[in-house]
C-alpha cells in the first residue's frame, strides 16, 4: 500500500490501520462524483428523457454516515422547464457494499418528479432517492423574525432577568445563521423611547434560538458567572453582557461584542498575504488571545458539566465501531493507535479542571482594534485547560489547511509547508498561554490527537466529493513530534528541541510585561516579538 501522507514511516499496526484510512474507496466516491449521477438522473427520470424538463446541474455537498451503516445526503438538482427555472432537493441514502444482501434493483418512478411517493433507484451508485422530508422549523422562528412579536419578546425577557424598566420602542430582526431545525441566530438593531435613548442600553442584541433547552440555558447561566467575575470590565476580553434566557421560547439574549474581523479571517488574509508583517499582526492576536483564554480559565468560575478526555476516547471507538458497521474491513482500524494515546494519557495526568469554553477556534474570537472578544459560550463546562488549548490549536491548523487553493491542495509539498507555518503559528500561541497559566504540553498533544483522529475518521463518516486527507496529514505530524512514529527530519526535531529550550529560558516577567503592551494596544516590533518568543527571524519571514 502507499500514500503520499504515510510513505516512509514503518510498519506496525498503527500505521496499517491508518493506511486503510488513507483514501476513500471507489465505491464511496461513485455516489458523490456530479457528472456520473448527472448522466444517469438524466437517463433514469422520465421528464428529463422527454425533455418536458432539462436537468441543469446536481451539487452534492457531502454523504454522512447513520448509525444503520448507510450514509445519507442532498442532491441538490437544477431544473430548467416550461415555468422557468426552479430547484429541488432529493435525499439519497447510500448503501455500502458490505449490507447489499442482494442486488439493488431498478426503480423507476411511477409518479411525477418530486411528487409524495416518487422513488428512484441507480443500483449501479448503490444509490436510492426521494424528496427531501421538508425541513422542520424551530418552534420560535415566527415569532422571532416577526418585529412586534420579537420587540414585546425581548422587552419582557430583558426586564425579567437584567434591566426591570427597559422599554423597547421598535426592533429590526436580522437573521444572522440558521440551520433549520437545529439552531439560529439573530441581531435586533433596538430604538427606545426618546426620554429613555440616554439610559445606556445597547443599540443591539444578539439572540439564539436551540432545538434543546439545554443549549441556551448552559450558555445563559455560564455567561451569568463570568460576569461576575472581573472579566466584565473588559480590560483583558471583550464578553457579552446576559440579558435574558426565555425558556419558553429557548431563546438566549446577549448584548453585542465589537468586531471588526474574527481571528479566522484574519489567519486565512495572513496566510494568504505570506509577509512577514502580516505574521507578526497575527502574532500579537494570538498573544492577546492567549492572554484572554489563561484569565477565563483563571476566573475562579465554576460551571458545567465536567468534560474529560476518557469520555473523548470512548466517542472515538464509537464512531469507529459505526463505521466497521458500514465497511467491515475498518473494524478496530484506529483500535492501535487510541491504546498507545489512551496509556500517554494516564502516564500524563490531567490539569485541575477550569471554566472551559468547550469549543474554541480562532472563528469565536473576534477583532476591534486592539481587543478581542470571545463568543459561543454553547459548551461552557469544566475540563482541564488542555481542552481549550489544544483544540484551538488544531482549529488553527484545520483552518490553514482547508484555506488551501486547489492547486495547493493537490500538492503534498506545498501541504507539509503549510504545516510547518501553521504549526510556528500555534506555538507562539501555546508558548505565551503556558508562561500566564499553568499547562500540561503532553495534555494538549492528547486533545490535539483526539481532534485530528476524529478528523481522520470523519474523512470517511462525513466523505465529500474531493477532499484532501488533511487530518491524517495533521494526525501523523503531531504521532512524529510526539514520538509514537519517528521524525521525517533528524535535523529539523532537532532544531524544535533546540527552540523549546531557548523559549523555556525567557523569564515570565517579560511574558506578562509584553501581554500588558499588547492588551493595552501598544505597537510592537516583529523583531521583538521574534526575540520573545524565542524563535529564529525567519520563522516570520
Amino acid at each position: 500500500m502507499t500514500s503520499g501522507t504515510l510513505d516512509g514511516l514503518p510498519e506496525s499496526e498503527v500505521t496499517a490501520g491508518l493506511y486503510k484510512l488513507a483514501a476513500l474507496p471507489a465505491w464511496l466516491l461513485a455516489p458523490l462524483q456530479a457528472k456520473p449521477v448527472t448522466a444517469a438522473l438524466r437517463q433514469a427520470i422520465p421528464e428529463f428523457g422527454s425533455g418536458a424538463l432539462e436537468l441543469k446541474s446536481c451539487k452534492i455537498k457531502r454523504m454522512l454516515l447513520k448509525g444503520d451503516g448507510h450514509w445519507a445526503g442532498t442532491y441538490a438538482l437544477g431544473i430548467e422547464g416550461p415555468n422557468g427555472k426552479q430547484s429541488l432537493a432529493l435525499r439519497g441514502t447510500f448503501t455500502p457494499p458490505a449490507l447489499r444482501t442482494t442486488a439493488l434493483p431498478a426503480a423507476t418512478p411511477d409518479v411525477s418528479l418530486g411528487a409524495e411517493g416518487w422513488r428512484l433507484v441507480l443500483p449501479e451508485f448503490g444509490l436510492e432517492l426521494v424528496p427531501e422530508p421538508p425541513e422542520s422549523e424551530l418552534a420560535a422562528m415566527p415569532l422571532l423574525t416577526d418585529a412586534e412579536a420579537a420587540r414585546a419578546m425581548l422587552e419582557q425577557g430583558i426586564r425579567e432577568n437584567t434591566y426591570p424598566d427597559m422599554q423597547i420602542a421598535s426592533c429590526q430582526p436580522e437573521v444572522l445563521s440558521y440551520k433549520p431545525g437545529s439552531r439560529c441566530t439573530l441581531r435586533y438593531h433596538l430604538a427606545y423611547p426618546p426620554e429613555l435613548a440616554a439610559r445606556g442600553w445597547p443599540a443591539s442584541v444578539i439572540a439564539k434560538t436551540y432545538r434543546k433547552d439545554s443549549k441556551g440555558r448552559n450558555a445563559y447561566e455560564g455567561m451569568v458567572a463570568l460576569w461576575k467575575t472581573p472579566l466584565a470590565s473588559g480590560s483583558t476580553v471583550t464578553l457579552a453582557e446576559p440579558l435574558a434566557y426565555i425558556p419558553e421560547h429557548k431563546v438566549m439574549v446577549q448584548g453585542p461584542v465589537p468586531a471588526e474581523q474574527s481571528l479566522e479571517d484574519m489567519l486565512k488574509d495572513a496566510l494568504t498575504a505570506d509577509t512577514p508583517e502580516a505574521y507578526a499582526e497575527l502574532h500579537g492576536y494570538m498573544i492577546r488571545t492567549a492572554a484572554a483564554l489563561a484569565a477565563f480559565h483563571q476566573s475562579g468560575v465554576r460551571y458545567g458539566a465536567t468534560v474529560t478526555l476518557d469520555e473523548r476516547w470512548a466517542e472515538l471507538h464509537e464512531l469507529q465501531a459505526r463505521l466497521s458497521t458500514a465497511v467491515p474491513e475498518l473494524n478496530d482500524v484506529v483500535t492501535p493507535l487510541l491504546e498507545q494515546l489512551e496509556a500517554r494519557a494516564i502516564a500524563a495526568p490531567p490539569d485541575a479542571a477550569v471554566p472551559t469554553h468547550g469549543t474554541f477556534n480562532p472563528e469565536q474570537v473576534l477583532i476591534s482594534g486592539p481587543h478581542i472578544g470571545i463568543i459561543d459560550f454553547d459548551d461552557f463546562c469544566m475540563a482541564e485547560p488542555a481542552l481549550d488549548v489544544g483544540l484551538f490549536i488544531a482549529a488553527i491548523k484545520d483552518i490553514g489547511m482547508n484555506a488551501l487553493d486547489d492547486e495547493q491542495a493537490r500538492n503534498l509539498a506545498a501541504r507539509r509547508a503549510r504545516l510547518v507555518r501553521l504549526d510556528a503559528i500555534g506555538d507562539v500561541f501555546l508558548t505565551f498561554y503556558e508562561r500566564l497559566a499553568p499547562i500540561s504540553r503532553e495534555r494538549v498533544a492528547l486533545w490535539q490527537a483526539w481532534s485530528y483522529l476524529r478528523d481522520t475518521l470523519h474523512f470517511w463518516v462525513k466523505a465529500k466529493p474531493a477532499e484532501p486527507d488533511n487530518g491524517l496529514l495533521m494526525l501523523v505530524s503531531l504521532l512524529q513530534h510526539i514520538g509514537i512514529f519517528p521524525p521525517p527530519d533528524p535535523q529539523a526535531a532537532a532544531a524544535v528541541t533546540e527552540r523549546a529550550r531557548r523559549r523555556a529560558g525567557i523569564p515570565s516577567a517579560r511574558y506578562m510585561a509584553y501581554a500588558s503592551a499588547l492588551l493595552g494596544g501598544l505597537a510592537v516590533r516583529a523583531d521583538d516579538l521574534s526575540e520573545l518568543l524565542g524563535m529564529a527571524a525567519p520563522l516570520l519571514g
